[in-house]
Order: structure tokens, then C-alpha cells, then sequence
């Protein structure tokens, strides 16, 4: 399995009489072929306050053009609530080098 991330972009279940949206990428993989999951994070502010995030994804399942990962979760508390959420990654993965993503984090 070449070296990939999935984008991802969710509403969150309503609580206290508002949502939020969380939009962002996996990091690279781990593990292989159809054994890796990736780790994902991230904040989230709606109306000045803010809920910060972070998961590891599930297993990879197939669709016809690729696979996705359930992504499912908690928003941190924040003004004494917080909220839920469940979706997947998107399919489209954006394939990088060990190179590439090496020079990524420098």
C-alpha cells in the first residue's frame, strides 16, 4: 500500500442548539494493505467558541474505487457540552513519496 491520506468533511450531531462542521485530512497511514487506519485531528469554532478533535480512523473498506475509513467521535467539552459524530473520509486518497513527505515536515 503506497503512502496516502483521505480528506474529510462532517457536521456534528446539534447540542446546545448548534452544530459544527469539521473539515480536514487524515495523516499518512498505518500499517498495510488492508490492515492500517490513520490518525486524525483538528479544531472546530462556531459563534467564538471553539471544540478541538483528534481519532484514530477504522480499518480501510472497500468501495468500488478505492475504500474509505469511519471516522466517530466526541468533540471536546467546551461551554459544558459537547457533541458526537459519525461519517467516513472521503474515497479519493492523494498519494505522496516518503520523500515528498519527508520534506513535508521539516
Amino acid at each position: 500500500m503506497y503512502p496516502h491520506i483521505h480528506k474529510y468533511k462532517l457536521e456534528c450531531e446539534n447540542s446546545d442548539n448548534h452544530t459544527h462542521r469539521m473539515v480536514g485530512c487524515t495523516e499518512n497511514l498505518i500499517g498495510f494493505s488492508s490492515f492500517h487506519f490513520h490518525y486524525y485531528y483538528g479544531i472546530t469554532s462556531y459563534n467564538n467558541h471553539t471544540h478541538y478533535y483528534t481519532g484514530i480512523t477504522g480499518l480501510p473498506i472497500k468501495t468500488e474505487n478505492g475504500h474509505i475509513h469511519r471516522i466517530e467521535g466526541l468533540l471536546e467539552v467546551n461551554n459544558m457540552h459537547d457533541h458526537k459524530y459519525t461519517s467516513s473520509t472521503s474515497e479519493d486518497v492523494e498519494y505522496f513519496s516518503d520523500k515528498r513527505r519527508n520534506e513535508a515536515y521539516v
